[in-house]
């Protein structure tokens, strides 16, 4: 079963879409943001961008992959997590055991990732490591403010077209927090979509550049949004929330027919 569900991942991941100029960012991005200090129960996020979602999706079930620090070495369980339908793939990092406190560990990115780019490299030298607090995180996060819709954008480019909704939330936590998405189209059959988006600056980022992206959205449609917070020890907010969202579309010209 394992072997069947990395493969069909590969699968769907294995054409990323691409820009007219092939200027296409691709790479690994880590949740927390290498750097953070973070709760020695901490489970972090690996995210790959478009020819790197499948490298990534393949990493489930391998045993590649750990964390080192303080002399020790934890192996990292590679789980499957969310897999967008517009070329990216996470995967959640769950180390076996809790590490040390107040310990600095760098993951070991393994045979698979080979040379591949480090989006959010905080130090320069492709090598993310983050420093351990004082103990464990078991206390769940909060909304303080409910998810709502600040702003949307539509632009097409030579590249292609990126469309965006950006969510504004306030959350209680010790740490970083994500949102994990569900949505689908409010009318009309569509096949749910759900992905991983990090709260950044009480901000989280929905939608797709011409490459790649979290969600695939059609110009002007409505879709229902389940939202679920979580915090960088995997801990899951009691209650999640639900809202409606309307998809950016281009301004209407005289006679232009609305979405249906």
């Amino acid at each position: 079963m394992l072997r069947s569900t990395v493969s069909l991942l590969v699968a769907l991941l294995a054409a990323p879409a691409s820009a007219a100029d092939g200027a296409c960012e691709t790479g690994v991005r880590l949740f927390p943001t290498p750097g953070a200090t973070v709760p020695t129960n901490v489970q972090l996020v690996l995210e790959g961008l478009a020819g790197d979602a499948s490298r990534v999706a393949g990493l489930v079930g391998t045993g590649e992959l750990a964390l080192f620090g303080g002399g020790d070495a934890v192996p990292v369980t590679v789980e499957t997590a969310w897999v967008s339908a517009m070329s990216r793939a996470a995967v959640r990092l769950r180390p076996t055991r809790p590490l040390s406190p107040n310990t600095q560990y760098s993951l070991g990115l393994g045979r698979a990732l080979e040379r591949v780019r480090l989006l959010n490299d905080t130090y320069g030298d492709n090598t993310p490591r983050w420093r351990t607090g004082l103990a464990a995180d078991t206390a769940p996060p909060t909304f303080s403010a409910r998810p709502a819709v600040s702003e949307g954008l539509y632009q097409r480019t030579a590249n292609g077209l990126t469309r965006t909704l950006k969510l504004r939330t306030q959350v209680v936590d010790v740490g970083a927090t994500y949102l994990v998405v569900t949505m689908s189209r409010t009318r009309g059959p569509a096949m749910k979509q759900q992905y991983v988006v990090p709260v950044v600056g009480q901000m989280a980022t929905l939608g797709h550049d011409p490459c790649s992206g979290s969600f695939g959205f059609e110009d002007g449609r409505s879709y229902a949004l389940k939202v679920e917070l979580v915090d960088a020890a995997g801990n899951h907010a009691r209650a999640s929330v639900t809202l409606e969202v309307s998809a950016p579309k281009p301004a209407a010209g005289p006679g232009d027919p609305s979405p249906r």
